[in-house]
């Protein structure tokens, strides 16, 4: 890759954190910011409680550091809870923990791919994972999902060549909220069996799953580790229970993945050669008593489906997720998401233009405001760019 390029897949983040800057400074108590997920809203306390009620019990001595991928004890329980509900017989020898999911992210990039691999990534997709391939000396194919931002298998299937050696994919979605389907995954396993047959080679599917326990419609979430043998997970506690601030993640490999013992200490390694390592010791004391608590997204169902509703009914066309806090909107006719976005932006409304997310066309909204807030939304939607007239 061009000497470059690591800036240019780094510009429109950056881009979009200046407009940010420019947009807080200047809005004051009139902003409204949907743009990173920062909620203002408290949904499911129970993590915060218990955290909050850890602290006065732990004493210094326990506070001091962990073994790389964490304390055996917090991992053997990861592992029997996950085990549970993927019905995998992991082992705790099988999960790392990491400060976050970005951290598992690279610690499984980094034990994955080596110089030359090809990964493809399904778009959209969070936008940090080609601005890691590319340090890592990746070939990186996007593979464009189609207007419902589905799998797209069939353009899958035709991007999987001899160097393929992995696919990132978001399940559920970053950004559309998109779940999919155990039948989508079962094709997706499918195309890659084929592929290993044809070119001697398993691709790894990572599953990006840190928005796993933020389902609120009626999608059921399924992991591919159910489906596929060679899959690593990644997930984030923060992300689930609105403690982001705190990094508290994992990775997880499938106990028949190839070469499973290898990857399992180039990620130990990893941990060591990026800096990054096993989180906080007390969010480690936390993690076995939320490990098996599922938040409750009675408020964030509320709210997704009231936004929803009533954009829909001022005429914006909206992906039909059914996870996360997020919500992403087709850009009314003639509009780019970045014209779109500074044009929110000129309403004191922050939100991210598609760009960011390898897709054009569409804004994302994250939720982080209480629905009193919505008719402002609406208005200052409106008010930037109207959608077409029905």
């Amino acid at each position: 890759m061009p000497a470059d390029e690591e800036e240019r897949l780094a510009q429109p983040l950056e881009r979009f954190a200046r407009l940010h800057a420019e947009t807080v400074r200047r809005s004051g108590r009139r902003l409204l910011d949907l743009s990173y997920p920062n909620p203002r809203v408290d949904r499911d306390t129970r993590a915060y409680d218990l955290l909050r009620g850890l602290v006065p019990l732990v004493p210094q001595q326990d506070l001091q550091y962990t073994p790389l991928g964490g304390g055996t004890i917090v991992r053997r329980r990861v592992a029997s809870s996950l085990a549970r509900r993927l019905g995998v017989p992991l082992g705790h020898r099988d999960v790392l923990l990491t400060p976050g999911a970005t951290a598992a992210l690279i610690v499984a990039l980094t034990a994955l791919f080596r110089p030359g691999d090809e990964v493809l990534i399904v778009t959209p997709c969070w936008m940090d994972y080609p601005l890691y391939l590319h340090r890592l000396g990746a070939k990186i194919t996007l593979v464009p999902s189609g207007s419902d931002k589905r799998i797209p298998v069939e353009r899958v299937a035709a991007s999987i060549g001899p160097r393929t050696a992995g696919l990132i994919l978001g399940q559920p979605a970053c950004p559309t909220g998109v779940v999919h389907t155990a039948a989508e995954l079962a094709m997706l396993a499918d195309v890659l069996r084929a592929a290993a047959a044809r070119f001697g080679r398993h691709a790894v599917l990572v599953s990006d799953e840190a928005h796993r326990d933020q389902v609120w419609g009626d999608a059921e979430f399924t992991s591919p580790m159910r489906l596929y043998p060679h899959t690593v997970s990644v997930y984030s506690f923060g992300k689930a229970w609105s403690l982001q601030g705190q990094r508290t993640g994992y990775l997880a490999l499938s106990p028949s993945m190839c070469h499973h013992d290898d990857v399992a200490v180039r990620a130990e390694r990893a941990m060591r050669s990026t800096g990054t390592c096993a989180p906080t010791a007390l969010m480690q004391r936390l993690i076995p008593q939320i490990v098996d608590l599922e938040p409750d997204q009675g408020s964030l169902r509320r709210d997704q489906t009231r936004i929803r509703a009533e954009l829909e009914r001022l005429g914006y066309r909206i992906v039909a997720g059914q996870a996360t806090a997020f919500v992403y909107i087709h850009c009314p006719d003639g509009i780019g998401d970045w014209e779109f976005a500074t044009r929110l932006a000129g309403q004191n409304l922050l939100a991210m233009p598609s760009e960011v997310f390898h897709d054009a066309g569409h804004v994302r909204l994250a939720l982080n405001v209480d629905a009193e807030r919505f008719p402002e939304i609406g208005r200052r939607l409106l008010a930037a760019a109207p959608p077409p007239s029905p």
